[in-house]
């Protein structure tokens, strides 16, 4: 069985227009007397990977610097007879419109005013609402699993009752994008499932950012809130990260009601590393201020399982015995007649009946070749609590206690590349993959046979994501995004027993 969903979407935006994941600068400039300025030149310098973006004030004193990639900047507006305002350290935040009204002071462009430690932002140009993490707070607080979805739990507006929702919508209507690119199937995937959303490398995120009313127009398959999710960039200095999250087996105690010790292999980390950097290729190419590279890598690593109490068959019942003290009297439905018998009631009248196994025990000739076959491959565990055993009529109960056995493993590859063509044109490409590999669920222990286990069934997922962004300044009132995004899911079933002619083997005459 396989499942795949394929999206390719084109978004070109122009002036005025919020683009998915980037953030937008607006504000006005005037003098101290409050009359506008126009043709001042604004200039935004993201501080870590030199980038540039320009704009300049229209005949009303207004400006607007879209597609923005997120980060820390300098800000820089300048016109003449005026002296130069520079504010640095500026942080812009993923899909916000923040207003920064500015007043430029008489005098000689050589001198400037500086501003440095200003309040934060605030973003006042939408009706949107929402709430930010950045991803300096993502990789250091405990996310389940690193599931860049699972942030979702420290956010507000959320709930984790009976799986994930925002502002009381269904789990499934929760939108989720990569770079402006959708990560989950339409309609039917819900964003806290495991296997059903692209899980990327949360140590390579930028922000995380959750809409919860007001949704912008630019969203879309989003009716219950919706996690953006916006990827670092690579900068002028190399950086790298490693961690492995890992659980001691001595550490995990049992839970009340577990009768034996986890004796069980147990391992659990969630291992991940980040490299990033400029693009250099010794002699031929220098990418400091132009071109720059990340990749992201993360690891799930699970076996684990907990005790379990089960029923098996006893080797009396394999045997065919069934003795009255312990099991209903079984019937030989070869002697089905009709007529009178002690047996129907009122006793002595006439009805359907049949007569007793002796001593309520089956021959092994009346059972049926097929069950022979499949018996022969000994395919439940034998019993091992024959202590504590309750036996009912329809056989006994608790009379196995055996651990679980689990093997989850996830793998997530993640790369990008920036580049600056000039402070008009930008572009940059994303990858991401995720490879899981587990089993439909943990084994039943009762079962010894694996192929007659459904759930030791292979579940192979493979999950892939892209997105490329080509965004240029045609001039300071408009600007041009084209957008393509590919995401696909694909999921497949291969159960060990397929294509065997298990019928046949074991002499099935249906």
């Amino acid at each position: 069985m396989k499942r795949s969903i394929l999206v390719l979407p084109l978004l070109v935006s122009a002036a005025f227009a919020q683009t998915t994941g980037s953030a937008t600068v607006v504000g006005t400039v005037t003098d101290t007397s409050g009359a506008v300025i126009a043709t001042a030149a604004i200039n935004l310098v993201n501080t870590e990977t030199q980038f540039v973006y320009n704009g300049e004030t229209n005949t009303e004193g207004g400006y607007y610097i879209a597609s923005v990639v997120p980060g820390t900047y300098r800000m820089t507006i300048q016109a003449q007879g005026f002296k130069r305002y520079v504010r640095e350290g500026l942080i812009l935040r993923t899909s916000e419109q923040p207003r920064i009204d500015v007043q430029l002071e008489l005098g000689a462009v050589t001198e400037s005013v500086n501003v440095t430690g200003a309040a934060p932002l605030l973003e006042t140009e939408t009706t949107s609402t929402g709430q930010i993490l950045e991803g300096e707070t993502i990789v250091k607080i405990p996310v389940l699993q690193k599931y860049a979805f699972r942030v979702l739990l420290y956010l507000p507006s959320t709930s984790n009752i009976n799986g994930q929702h925002v502002v009381g919508q269904r789990e499934r209507a929760i939108g989720y994008t990569l770079d402006g690119v959708s990560g989950k199937e339409p309609v039917r995937s819900m964003i806290g499932s495991t296997n059903q959303v692209t899980s990327t490398t949360i140590d390579a995120l930028q922000e995380v950012k959750l809409f919860t009313t007001g949704m912008p127009a630019e969203f879309g398959h989003s009716a219950g809130g919706l996690l953006s999710t916006v990827f670092k960039s690579g900068t002028n200095r190399f950086h790298g990260s490693a961690e492995d999250r890992y659980i001691q087996k001595s550490l995990v105690h049992r839970t009340y009601l577990e009768q034996l010790p986890r004796n069980n292999p147990f391992t659990y980390h969630e291992l991940s590393a980040t490299l990033s950097g400029p693009v250099y290729i010794p002699k031929i190419y220098n990418g400091k201020d132009k071109t720059f590279w990340l990749f992201g890598f993360q690891r799930h690593h699970e076996k684990g399982g907990e005790t379990a109490t089960n029923a098996v068959p006893s080797p009396e019942m394999l045997a065919g015995n069934f003795p009255l003290a312990n099991f209903n009297q079984i019937f030989d439905p070869a002697t089905t007649a009709f007529g009178q018998n002690s047996l129907c009631q009122p006793a002595g009248s006439e009805c359907w009946y049949r007569t007793p196994f002796p001593n309520n025990q089956i021959p092994l000739s009346r059972v049926d070749p097929a069950i022979r076959n499949f018996l022969g491959h000994n395919p439940y565990t034998p019993e091992n609590n024959t202590l504590r055993t309750f036996n009912a009529a329809l056989g006994p109960t608790n009379n196995l206690i055996t651990p679980t056995n689990y093997r989850s493993y996830r793998t997530r590859f993640d790369a990008k590349v920036d580049h600056q063509f000039s402070s008009d044109h930008k572009m940059f490409g994303r990858y991401s993959q995720v490879r899981h590999r587990s089993w439909r669920d943990r084994l039943s222990p009762e079962i010894a046979w694996t192929d007659y286990d459904w759930r030791a069934v292979p579940i192979p997922i493979d999950q892939r994501n892209a997105v490329i962004s080509d965004t240029y300044t045609i001039s300071p009132t408009m600007i041009n995004e084209a957008r393509i995004g590919y995401n696909r899911r694909r999921g497949t079933v291969f159960p060990s027993t397929l294509d065997q002619n298990w019928a046949s083997q074991l002499g099935s005459r249906m």
